[in-house]
Order: structure tokens, then sequence, then C-alpha cells
């Protein structure tokens, strides 16, 4: 009798660690973030904050290093058999990630003391998200992108409520879960259709197997329809934009601050895998949607915010319009269209956080002050950070020599070489229209009336507004490098 040969019990430790490489700014955070987890339960409370928010700030930091370290000298490429990669597109929204978290940091920390909120599970949560949007950056397959999504949203379901005690900021996480649910759903629903149409979740196998199938493939037509819809609710476009002003105005400033920019870039990464990497021959159709949504989105958050008092609400629709010109760069597509596309989501780090980031110091033990009333006299309690207000609002209202002059330039340029001359010309006429309510905000900032008492601004606040205010200046004085990073990761990897 021959024996049956045994089964092989080795293991591929040389692919296992390669695989790791490639994510390893997401799995740096991740056993950081299980360090704070421990911290956490171990440290007494009186010293907890503090140590967390430490181990916070190290880790992002260590994710950031250990970013700009591959992206110099690793080779990128995918890992764990097509569902996730390395490659330089993930790299870049790991690196603006890191840094959104460092940021959201440096203004959290003497909020939430301010406040009395807990801070070390703050922290925790925020880190939680960071790691679900730095996923999403990555993913190159249906499934993978769900969990990023679903780990994100998540965390910022609770982050929202973290304020227990404000009936606004309970009522914000409940609008936030019961919408975002809705949307994932979308979202799923698509992805299922699509899995359906092609017979697998890998992003770049869906492009190969659905190559000769008809444009007019009722399956896919659908599954394109849902997902779109998911991705609008997500990026807080319009139609689907109903939720993002009362969640932002409920939320704590940190929060929202930190939502603004983090969901806006990770649904766009999400966008872009999946449409432009996933279903490029079908591009005629989700083209047409996603124009219709930068339309609507660009008319609707533009004109409602002109009668807005508060600017949490003011910014939520500033957010909606700017999600329309994004979505521009998208339609455009090629190198030059997603590299706007990404030279405007690092731009609007700094100029959407750092204009959140000032509202924070207006805040009080019984809660947020965040009525444009509440900047009269600015430049008297503290002329930096007027001066830093004014080139926020200016940079978002598109004003030269400010970044956001330029990022608007690259994505209006790359809409109209590529056909789309008619959105353009919407676009440039919406942004003259916000330039309103832009300067509005500022007329109380350089107000005489108001008070006089000077503003008290933590060490950690001014660094995170200052070094915003610096990056807004100078990314418009000198745009170049932003645009070349824009360009190398404007070519994601997604093959096997």
């Amino acid at each position: 009798m021959i024996a049956a040969a045994a089964p092989s019990l080795s293991y591929d430790w040389s692919q296992a660690l390669s695989d790791l490489g490639q994510i390893s700014p997401i799995a740096a955070l991740t056993g950081f973030m299980l360090f704070a987890i421990i911290a956490d339960l171990a440290i007494p409370r009186v010293r907890r904050s503090g140590v967390v928010a430490m181990v916070a700030v190290v880790g992002y930091t260590y994710s950031l290093a250990t970013a700009a370290y591959r992206w110099k000298f690793a080779t990128l490429g995918p890992a764990y058999h097509g569902y996730a990669t390395g490659d330089s597109f993930a790299i870049f929204f790991e690196v603006l990630f890191a840094i959104l978290g460092i940021l959201t940091v440096a203004i959290a920390h003497p909020y939430l003391v301010r406040r009395g909120l807990r801070e070390a599970e703050f922290h925790i949560l925020v880190m939680a998200a960071v790691i679900g949007m730095m996923v999403l950056g990555s993913a190159t397959s249906l499934v993978t992108i769900f969990l990023g999504l679903e780990l994100f949203s998540i965390a910022l379901y609770v982050a929202c409520g973290f304020a227990r005690a404000d009936s606004r900021s309970q009522e914000s996480a409940a609008k936030y879960l019961l919408v975002g649910g809705f949307a994932s759903a979308f979202v799923l629903y698509g992805m299922a259709l699509v899995y359906g149409a092609s017979g697998t979740t890998l992003i770049p196998e869906i492009a190969k197997n659905i190559a000769s199938s008809p444009a007019s493939d009722p399956l896919l037509l659908l599954g394109i329809l849902m997902m779109g819809v998911g991705f609008a609710f997500k990026v807080s476009a319009a139609p689907f934009h109903m939720w993002t002003p009362d969640v932002y105005q409920g939320a704590p400033i940190p929060v929202t601050a930190f939502m603004s920019v983090g969901t806006k870039a990770a649904a766009f990464a999400m966008i872009v895998r999946v449409f432009d990497s996933g279903l490029p021959h079908l591009g005629p159709e989700w083209q047409a949607l996603l124009a219709f949504v930068a339309a609507v989105s660009m008319i609707v958050g533009n004109l409602l915010a002109i009668a807005q008092t508060s600017l949490k609400r003011l910014l939520a629709y500033s957010g909606i319009a700017q999600a329309g010109y994004i979505l521009i760069g998208v339609i455009a597509g090629g190198k030059d269209g997603l590299a706007a596309v990404l030279f405007y989501l690092f731009s609007y780090l700094f100029m959407n956080f750092g204009a959140f980031a000032v509202v924070t110091l207006m805040a009080g033990p019984d809660g947020d002050h965040d009525r444009i009333a509440d900047l009269d006299g600015l430049h008297r309690r503290s002329w930096p950070m007027a001066v830093l207000m004014t080139v926020f609002m200016l940079s978002l209202a598109g004003f030269p020599p400010f970044v956001g002059f330029f990022g608007k330039l690259f994505l209006f340029t790359a809409g109209v070489n590529a056909g789309y001359t008619w959105i353009v010309v919407l676009a440039v006429l919406m942004s003259v229209v916000s330039v309103y309510y832009y300067v509005r905000v500022l007329i109380p900032v350089w107000s005489q009336s108001g008070r006089v008492d000077a503003l008290r601004v933590p060490f950690s606040s001014s660094a995170a507004i200052g070094l915003s205010g610096i990056f807004s200046l100078g990314l418009g004085i000198y745009p170049t490098w932003a645009l070349l990073a824009g360009q190398l990761s404007s070519g994601p990897i997604t093959g096997p």
C-alpha cells in the first residue's frame, strides 16, 4: 500500500511579510490604536488623557513616516491576493489621513478639556476612523472597500454623539447613523449587482470580466446607479446632502472638522477606485450620473450657504459645493483630472480644517459658539487668528494667490480639456456666488464692535491653525510639488 502524501503545512512567510509591508502604515497605526486601548484601561484616569493623546500623535507620525519611506524607497504593488495594494495612490491618502489625525489631536485636546469631555476615548475613536479611511485608500476589492467604509463610519457615528449631555450632539449621531446606514445599504446592494454581473469582487478583475459586456446591461447600470447614490451620500453631494448641515452643526467641532475633510477624501478615494479603475468602459454612464450630482451640488451648496448664520452650517453647505467642484476632476478622468482631484483634496485638508479649527477657539464649557456673530471683533481679540481666518475664507473662495485658486484652476482646466465645458462654466458662476458668503464671514472678523478681551489660544491649536495657514498660502505660491505628487499618485496600481 502506498501511503498518502501528507498535506503541506509550509507557510510562505516571505509573501506574508511582503503583503504586510504594502499596508505597513495601516498596520502600524492599528498597533498604536490597540496600545492606546490598553493604556486607557491600565493608566489612572488623571494621566490617561495625556498619555493616549501622545500615543495617538506618535502613531500618526510613525504611520506618516512609514508611508513617506515606502513612497521613496519601497517596491509598491498589490497585497493579499489582490484585496489591497500599497501603490502610490494608497500612500497619498495614508499621508493625507495621518496629517489629518495629527491636526485633529492638536485642536481636540484643549477643546475637550474646556467642554469637560472624555479625551482618551475620543482619540481612540478618531484613530479607528483614520484606519478605516486608510483601508479605503488601499482597497482593491469591493469587500475590502466595504470593510473600510463601515469601520470609519461606525467610529464617526459614536464620535458625533460624544457630547452625551448635549441633545444636539445626540441628534447629530442619530441622524448620521440612520442616513449612513441607508447609504451603506445602497453601496452594498450596488456592489452585489456588480459582483453578479462580473463574477468577482476584485476591482481589476471586474474591469477585465465586464469589458465585453454591453453598456445597456441592466444589472451593471442598476449597480452603478445604486453605488453612485451611496457614494454621493458619503461625499455630501446633492441631492443626497440632507444629513450634512444637521450632523455638522450638532457634532462637537473637532469631529465636524475631522469629518469635513476625512469623509470627503475617503469617499473620493472609493469613487476613483471603483468607477475609474473598475468600470472604465462604462465611463459615459457613470460620468453622466456624477455630472448631474456635481451640477446640483454646486447650485444647492452655494445658494443655501448664503442664508446661514451658523458657521458650521455655512461650511457644511460650502463642503457640498466643494464636492461638486472635485467631481469635475473625477468626471474628466485621465492623469490630469485625477491629479487635480488629489491636489484639491490635499489643499482642502488645510483650508477647510483650518477654518473649523478657528471656530473651536470660540467654544466654552457651555457648548460650541458657532454663529457668525461670535466672530465679532476677532482681530482685536487675536489678530493672528483673524489673519488666518481671512486666509482660509479667501482660499475656499478661490482668490489668488491662495491654494484654493490653483486647486479650482487645475480642476476646471481638466474639465474643459475633457469636453465638459458646460459644467466648468456653471462651476465658475457658482464660485462667484460663493465669494459673497465667504467674505460675509470676514466682516465681523474685522469689525470694530464685539468683545475686546484677549482670546486664549492654546499652543497646540495655534500650531495646527498656523500650519494650516502656511500650507494654504504656501501651496498657492508654489503648487508644483503637490501637483507633481498628485500626478505620481493618479495611476492606481490595481492589477494582481
